[in-house]
């Protein structure tokens, strides 16, 4: 996006269009529930204590096998159906918790939901990877983010009205935001069932991928190998501790309080959209091993302030976070959005789905990983060793980027060199032409 967002929408394709406004209602769904799983089947559904934490492992273990096995299947079949069974799975999975009872119904609803969950954030990025573009590719992972987070909050804020306050029972309530979730991703399904054949006759797109490859070609190519990795780490010190390390370390010796902790989760959303609606079309004009150094800078001098806002009480604790989550945040918004870009465009057509896979493994990996760091470091000295471990693996990802300089096609680090209107075909033939060459898109 940009200082002119609706201008960059009016000039994104129909397909991408599409899939924006889709993403945005399926984010608002996954607001909706998002805080409450474990509330709901603790509190309100008033199972044992194990089976929030199995239910959310047996989930996050499913997503990764799950993930894995879309990712397969877009490599071979055209993309409609699979966009659609995804949604039509995620949505039964996630409505499923509207009627859990039970340790096996809420452990059929984590199977069922993990394996389609896991599909979403794939076959989204691979729709929006088949834009005519590099440009377009780019500018759509930053709407993409910044819809995601938009959307999510306002479902985080209406789920929360209803949960406290809405009409009927408690657990009606929590029934009704589970069933609004599951619709959504039935409602995406049929869109895209509908929709995605006129728009793809409409903007000449393929209707179906070159061929398929394997995981072993994807993680064969060094240059993608290194950038998963690098998403991995990227992850772990911002997603995988925004919930764990940070909240646990600033909460430990009463720097921050519940109030203050929530104004910090704040700032990250409202951060997160600003970002991409200021520089989300700028950024594109920037060389993405440039932004990945940036962006590892940026998370370094982050995790400094929280070191600091650690050691002080009070107000001064509490903006000094703020600032820390403020700089966290930037770096998220810039760096997911052009690390998603550039895979995409080195993984060609034959591997994109699973090379989309592969980055939402990465992702997922860091997530999980980032809380069980932070449970066995933070009891020690008081938190220091983690936050020391994440400035210097901050430091790590800044260095990634001149390394990955030196082996990228020029295309792929800089797909736009200059400011031509989006769609453009001159702008498309040059300043992507490598890009697309090195792609086969």
């Amino acid at each position: 996006m940009s200082a002119r967002p609706l201008a960059v929408l009016r000039a994104f394709s129909p397909r991408t269009r599409a899939v924006l406004a889709v993403n945005a209602v399926n984010s608002f769904g996954g607001g909706l529930v998002l805080p409450f799983l474990w509330i709901y089947l603790d509190q309100v559904r008033g199972l044992a204590s194990w089976i929030p934490a199995a239910t959310l492992a047996v989930q996050a273990a499913t997503a990764v096998v799950g993930g894995l096995a879309w990712g397969a299947v877009l490599d071979r079949l055209a993309p409609r159906a699979v966009v659609t069974l995804v949604m039509c799975v995620a949505g039964l999975g996630t409505g499923l918790y509207a009627f859990v009872t039970s340790a096996p119904a809420a452990l059929t609803a984590a199977v069922v939901y993990g394996l389609g969950i896991s599909g979403v954030g794939t076959v989204l990025r691979y729709l929006y990877a088949g834009a005519a573009t590099a440009r377009e590719r780019g500018l759509a992972f930053s709407a993409d983010y910044a819809v995601f987070n938009a959307m999510t909050g306002l479902g985080v804020l209406v789920g929360g009205l209803v949960a406290a306050s809405g009409p009927g029972s408690r657990a009606a309530r929590f029934t009704a935001l589970y069933l609004a979730d599951g619709a959504t991703f039935l409602a995406a399904g049929a869109a895209f069932l509908l929709l995605l054949p006129h728009i793809e006759r409409a903007s000449g797109g393929k209707s179906a991928p070159a061929g398929p490859s394997g995981y072993r070609e994807v993680l064969g190519q060094r240059t993608l190998a290194v950038l998963l990795a690098t998403v991995t780490l990227c992850s772990l010190v911002s997603y995988g501790q925004l919930r764990s390390g940070l909240p646990g370390y600033l909460t430990a010796g009463g720097a921050v309080g519940p109030e203050g902790l929530s104004g910090t989760f704040a700032v990250n959303v409202v951060v997160a959209v600003l970002t991409q609606v200021v520089l989300g079309e700028r950024v594109q004009r920037v060389r993405r091993s440039t932004v990945l150094s940036l962006t590892g800078l940026l998370w370094a001098a982050a995790w400094a302030l929280v070191l600091v806002a650690g050691r002080q009480h009070g107000t001064a604790a509490t903006v000094t976070a703020m600032a820390g989550v403020l700089l966290l945040s930037v770096g998220e918004a810039l760096v997911f959005p052009v690390v998603t870009g550039l895979l995409n465009d080195l993984a060609g057509e034959r591997a994109r789905g699973r090379a989309n896979a592969m980055l939402s493994v990465a992702v997922s990996t860091g997530s999980v990983a980032g809380p069980l760091l932070a449970g066995a470091t933070l009891p020690l000295a008081d938190g220091l060793p983690l936050v020391g471990a994440l400035i210097a693996a901050c430091a790590a990802v800044a260095l990634v980027g001149p390394a990955l300089r030196r082996t990228l096609p020029a295309g792929a680090d800089l797909p736009d060199p200059a400011p031509e209107a989006v769609g453009d075909e001159p702008a498309a033939a040059t300043g992507s032409a490598p890009v697309t060459a090195a792609s086969g898109s």
